[in-house]
């Protein structure tokens, strides 16, 4: 059963002569068998063939494919670059470490660029990788110009300030404002005690000075009655 064009194939078997239409979209799968005999010949059912399968392309939705998609053995976290490691075996413990990107361009031909980890660094490698894959060009010397001239754009422009930095800064502030009235009320109390200390220190003599008195008083009675008996 060779396959001449996409979407349909030719069937020649027993008494069966035509072309065989297939497609598939997601869960949908449609099939029909255009006729030789019904249709007029070979090239008149070929065309119709050819007919069929552009209707059912322009009605059903786009093909799902995994050109785009994150697959489960990708461990890079980015579609189509992906890390790799050549080992020499002329030389023992001698590996090269690679950053790869790779596409498939409009004619289903696959491309890739590899950046040496080396050369480049680890991180400096993979979004060297990242920037090609974007850019779908295996032209080093163009994707290291753009990677200059990102890095240049991202040193110029001041980073920016989160919502969640500036609530955190306001918090901080907030917090500052009230450690520095508890630090002033601590200091203050003191002056308190010290003026209290400093009044009860100032009434102290007066009860010193009343004890004088009664003291004085007791001498001058005391002289008194020794007088009235020396009279006597």
């Amino acid at each position: 059963m060779p396959r001449n064009v996409k979407g349909f194939s030719r069937v020649d078997s027993g008494e069966a002569h035509g072309w065989l239409v297939r497609i598939k979209r997601g869960d949908i799968k449609r099939s029909r068998f255009i006729s030789d005999s019904t249709h007029g010949g070979k090239r008149k059912s070929k065309a119709v063939a050819e007919q069929v399968y552009q209707d059912w392309v322009a009605e059903l939705p786009a093909p799902d494919t995994a050109e785009d998609k994150l697959g489960k053995r990708n461990a890079s976290g980015v579609v189509g670059v992906h890390y790799s490691q050549d080992v020499d075996s002329r030389y023992p413990n001698c590996a090269y470490e690679y950053y790869i990107a790779s596409w498939k361009t409009e004619d289903g031909k696959r491309q890739n660029v590899r950046f040496s980890i080396s050369k480049w660094g680890k991180k400096v490698a993979f979004e060297l990788a990242c920037l090609a894959r974007a850019k779908r060009t295996t032209d080093r010397n163009k994707v290291q110009k753009l990677y200059e001239k990102q890095a240049k754009i991202s040193k110029k422009s001041p980073a920016k300030k989160s919502p969640t930095q500036k609530t955190s800064a306001k918090h901080s502030a907030t917090k500052k404002k009230a450690s520095a009235k508890k630090s002033s009320s601590t200091k203050q109390s003191p002056t308190k005690k010290k003026t209290a200390t400093r009044t009860s220190t100032k009434a102290a003599p007066k009860k010193t000075s009343t004890k004088k008195k009664s003291v004085s008083k007791k001498a001058t009675s005391g002289k008194k009655k020794a007088a009235r008996s020396s009279k006597r």
